[in-house]
């Protein structure tokens, strides 16, 4: 098992233009730019949520990624402790069969449809300090549910090695600097909000 650990943070749209000239002024070079489509999936009595579990596909160009996340633990900084599991799939469909042993024993694969799908552009930088790397990646699109959409804009940092104080460190350092703050709901549990208010 992977375990993610992850501390987001809300930007408003008007405040990107600041966090980009920030990212020019620190150095960061651009790592990435990608266009990620992600489909969602649960049984029609939201067994997964219940059970604290999302599972999707993602798309991102011809490649296709199944990945089951599990709640796990938030700290007193908003870092996220979590269990991910990624797979490559051929297509657009599940394969459950990747996810053996981590999903809830009763759910069967017939009993998954769609429930909600997050659009968004991802650009991201590596930032290394000493012995410890995270990936910041600023998050800008929408989360549509229900007939819904609410928008899409955040900044992730992801621990890929090295101490979590480096989380610590450098989200404080955008804090002090722009107008962004910690935000631990994730974009599914915004998607459930919004499933939610039809029930």
């Amino acid at each position: 098992m992977a375990t993610e650990l992850e501390l987001k943070l809300a930007i408003e749209p008007q405040e990107v233009d600041s966090f980009l000239a920030f990212v020019r002024e620190q150095g960061w070079v651009v790592a990435n730019e990608q266009q990620m489509n992600n489909t969602y999936f649960d049984t029609p009595d939201q067994a997964l949520k219940q059970q604290r579990v999302a599972l999707r596909i993602r798309q991102v160009d011809d490649r296709w990624i199944q990945t089951l996340k599990t709640a796990g633990t938030l700290d007193k900084d908003g870092i996220s402790h979590r269990g991910e599991w990624e797979w490559d799939l051929p297509g657009t469909e599940l394969d459950l069969s990747r996810a053996q042993g981590y999903l809830p024993s009763n759910i069967q694969a017939d009993s998954l449809k769609p429930v909600f799908t997050t659009h968004f552009t991802r650009i991201t930088w590596m930032v290394v300090d000493q012995s410890s790397s995270v990936e910041v990646a600023l998050d800008r699109g929408k989360i549509m549910a229900a007939g819904k959409s609410v928008p899409i804009s955040e900044v992730e940092l992801e621990l890929k090695s090295g101490s979590p104080q480096v989380l610590r460190q450098l989200s404080q350092l955008l804090m002090q600097k722009l107008r962004v703050q910690v935000d631990s709901c994730s974009k599914a549990q915004r998607a459930q909000r919004l499933l939610d208010q039809e029930s």
